[in-house]
């Protein structure tokens, strides 16, 4: 078979050529598809791994004491990968406009959440007077970070890395409510937007408060369902501001102009997406 056909036949035939209103479109819904995807990550995780613990290691229910705590579990990958994603995708949120508080308020909480994965929280259910990471002997579930730097000082950075992280998706919830308020189209949004803002701090307060009284619920630890009610606050905030942005993106689309070339939307309706 000639080389020039087998390429062809892997290759397929050449996509048609696309307007560009076409290319904004298709841009736009992979954006939207990102932040959807940010949004049911955050809300689902913390049910994964209950369900996972359960259905796939068949070790019955079983809630640990925080979220964290999952990174010295067998549901360790999914832990990393889930916040992973979360982490690099607010990272590069809004790049396209690095001198807005959207922007370093996003970067921020991005990198936090990062920190939260690198930088792991103390390893449960270590009997007293065990050797921690950092020892000689290398314990068991301890990661190169904590055997570098010593478990102590790891979990007071991802101690560190998740107030800052709860803090900056506070922060992100109060800018789509004002986004709102600048708009003055939807009253309802911005004082949904500034309600999970304000849970966000609720549950960030009873995470730290309730965590050093320790204060247990059932299964529930303070931390653990002040974790779950931050994530799942932010996450109905943000797939709510992604619902928005998909019904006011057709209407910024730009006119086509006369011999098919870009025109840019007006300045000013960019700024309220």
């Amino acid at each position: 078979m000639d080389p020039k056909t087998v390429v062809r036949w892997l290759l397929g035939d050449p996509p048609p050529a696309l307007t560009p209103e076409e290319r904004a479109d298709q841009y736009s819904h992979s954006y939207l598809l990102m932040r959807t995807c940010v949004g049911v990550i955050g809300i689902l995780l913390p049910i994964a791994f209950i369900l996972g613990e359960m259905f796939f290691l068949q070790q019955g229910f079983r809630v640990r004491g925080s979220i964290s705590a999952y990174f010295h579990s067998q549901l360790q990958d999914l832990f990393v990968a889930g916040l992973g994603v979360v982490g690099f995708v607010l990272a590069t949120y809004r790049s396209d406009r690095s001198r807005t508080r959207d922007f370093w308020f996003s970067l921020v909480g991005g990198v936090a959440v990062l920190g939260v994965v690198f930088f792991p929280t103390w390893r449960s259910d270590v009997p007293a007077g065990a050797p921690l990471c950092g020892d000689p002997s290398f314990p068991p579930g301890c990661s190169a970070i904590e055997q570098w730097w010593g478990e102590a000082t790891t979990a007071r950075v991802h101690a560190a890395c998740a107030i800052v992280f709860i803090a900056s998706l506070a922060l992100m919830s109060f800018l789509f409510a004002r986004d709102e308020l600048r708009r003055k189209s939807n009253r309802r949004m911005q004082i949904f937007h500034d309600v999970c803002g304000v849970l966000i701090l609720l549950a960030g307060v009873w995470a730290i408060v309730g965590g050093a009284f320790h204060v247990v619920i059932g299964q529930f630890t303070a931390l653990y369902t002040g974790e779950v009610l931050a994530i799942w606050a932010f996450g109905a905030s943000w797939l709510f501001k992604g619902f928005h942005i998909s019904r006011i993106l057709p209407r910024l689309a730009p006119p086509p102009r006369a011999g098919g070339s870009d025109a840019a939307p007006p300045a000013g309706d960019l700024e309220k997406v």
